[in-house]
C-alpha cells in the first residue's frame, strides 16, 4: 500500500495539496480524477520525491519513500523521460540494463500490440506513440507499484479502448497496484477498482466500483452524482 499522510505542498503562498491523507491499496487499480491544478499530478511526483513535500509523510509498505525502496514503483510521466535521439529498440535495450526487472519479452509484445515501429527515433514519433512507449517501459518494468500520470493522452480512441480492454488480462502482474491520473475518464469505467476525487488539493470523494455497482450506477454517473450533490 502507497499511503499519504497528512501531507501539504505548497509553491510560495500557493497551497497545491493541503493536509491531504489517502491511501492506494495493493492490488487495485486507482483512479486520480479531478480537474486541472488540483494536485494530481503534484499527488505522483511528491510520492517518487521529485518533488519536496512542506509536511507529512509518504509511505509505501508502511516504510518511508526513499532509494531503498523506490525501485518498486515505476513511474510514467506526462513527458518524455528517455533519450529522444535514440530509436524505440535502443531505449528498450537501455532500459534493459537500467531495470533489473525489466520484461524484453513483455516489452517486444507490446510494441506489437500497439504496431508502434522500433527503427524510428522518439523524436520522429507522433505524441500518442510517444504515450504508447511510456507505456511499454512502464509496465515491463513489472515493479510491483506502478503510477501513470495521463498516459493516454494523444493515443487515438481506438487504440485506448483496446489497450485498457487489455491491461488487466494481458499486462498487469498479479498482484500490481496501478494508479492513473486521467482525463478520459469514460475509458477507466472498465478498470477502475477505486475512484479517489481531488478538488483544490483535498479528497473530494473516494469510492470504490462495487459502491456505484450497489447503486445500479457506472462510475461517470457516480461521479456526476458527487458532483451535482
Amino acid at each position: 500500500m502507497i499511503e499519504l499522510r497528512n501531507v501539504t505542498k505548497k509553491y510560495g503562498k500557493k497551497v497545491i495539496l493541503d493536509d491531504i491523507s489517502l491511501s492506494f491499496e495493493k492490488g487495485k487499480i486507482t483512479c486520480l480524477l479531478g480537474l486541472n491544478g488540483v494536485g494530481k499530478s503534484t499527488t505522483m511526483k511528491s510520492i517518487m520525491g521529485l518533488i519536496p513535500i512542506n509536511k507529512g509523510e509518504i509511505l509505501l509498505e508502511g516504510k518511508p519513500v526513499s532509494r531503498k525502496n523506490i525501485d518498486q514503483i515505476a513511474f510514467l510521466a506526462d513527458i518524455p523521460t528517455h533519450d529522444l535521439n535514440w530509436t524505440v529498440e535502443e531505449n528498450l535495450k537501455m532500459a534493459q540494463v537500467y531495470f533489473d526487472s525489466f520484461d524484453m519479452a513483455k516489452a517486444e509484445r507490446m510494441v506489437e500490440f500497439f504496431n508502434l515501429p522500433k527503427e524510428k527515433r522518439l523524436k520522429e514519433l507522433s505524441k500518442g506513440n510517444l504515450a504508447r512507449f511510456n507505456i511499454i517501459v512502464g509496465l515491463s518494468q513489472n515493479a510491483p507499484y506502478v503510477l501513470m500520470d495521463e498516459p493516454f493522452s494523444g493515443i487515438d480512441i481506438f487504440s485506448r479502448e483496446d489497450f485498457i480492454a487489455s491491461l488487466k488480462s494481458d499486462f498487469m502482474i498479479e498482484g500490481q497496484t496501478i494508479i492513473i491520473t486521467t482525463h478520459e475518464i469514460d475509458e477507466i469505467e472498465g478498470i477502475a477498482d477505486q475512484i479517489i476525487l481531488i478538488e483544490e488539493g483535498r479528497v473530494m470523494r473516494q469510492f470504490s466500483k462495487d459502491e456505484a455497482d450497489k447503486e445500479g450506477l457506472s462510475v461517470v454517473e457516480k461521479m456526476r452524482k458527487i458532483y451535482r450533490g
